[in-house]
C-alpha cells in the first residue's frame, strides 16, 4: 500500500505549475497574490471578474495578506534631463526649467543663448524680425536696420 504524504499549508501554496486559466478561482487568487504582493484586492478582483469581497474571503481563509505589504509605485518616470528615477516626469524644478530652455542663435552676433519657451513665444510674436541675446544687440541691430545716423549739429 502506497504511503500518503501530508503537505503542510506552506507547501501547498507553492503548487503553481499550471497556467493561470486552468486553475479554479481560489487558486487564481492565491497565485496572483503570491506573484505580486503590491496588487490590491480590487485589482485581483477586476482581473478575475469576481467581487472584492470574495477575494478578501479567499485570502483570509488561505492565511494570505489581505492588504498589500509592499507598496511599489507603479508609475515611475525617468527624468528626461538627468535620467534619474522619480514619481514625476521631472525629478526637480531645475530639470523642468532646463527642459523648457530653447537654444537660439542671436540674429546680430551669432551667439548661442537660451530662452524659456514661454518667453520666446511671447517675444517672437511681438518682434518676429529678429531674436537677440540681449538689449545691446537688439538696439545695435535695429539702429542698423533703420539706418539711423547721428544728427549733425549746426
Amino acid at each position: 500500500m502506497p504511503q500518503t504524504q501530508l503537505l503542510r499549508p506552506a507547501e501547498t501554496r507553492n503548487y503553481t505549475h499550471k497556467p493561470l486559466h486552468r486553475l479554479n478561482t481560489r487558486e487564481q487568487v492565491m497565485e496572483l497574490r503570491s506573484a505580486d504582493l503590491s496588487m490590491t484586492m480590487s485589482e485581483i478582483a477586476n482581473s478575475l471578474g469576481i467581487s472584492r469581497q470574495r477575494v478578501f474571503q479567499i485570502l483570509r481563509d488561505e492565511g494570505l495578506p489581505t492588504k498589500p505589504h509592499i507598496i511599489i509605485k507603479k508609475h515611475q518616470y525617468q527624468c528626461i534631463v538627468c535620467g534619474s528615477i522619480s514619481p514625476r516626469e521631472f525629478c526637480s524644478d531645475e530639470c523642468k526649467k532646463k527642459w523648457r530652455q530653447i537654444p537660439i542663435v542671436c540674429t546680430r552676433c551669432g551667439k548661442l543663448f537660451f530662452r524659456d519657451v514661454t518667453d520666446l513665444l511671447h517675444n517672437y510674436r511681438q518682434h518676429n524680425d529678429g531674436l537677440f541675446c540681449g538689449r545691446r544687440c537688439a538696439t545695435k541691430w535695429s539702429g542698423k536696420q533703420l539706418s539711423l545716423r547721428p544728427r549733425l549739429t549746426r
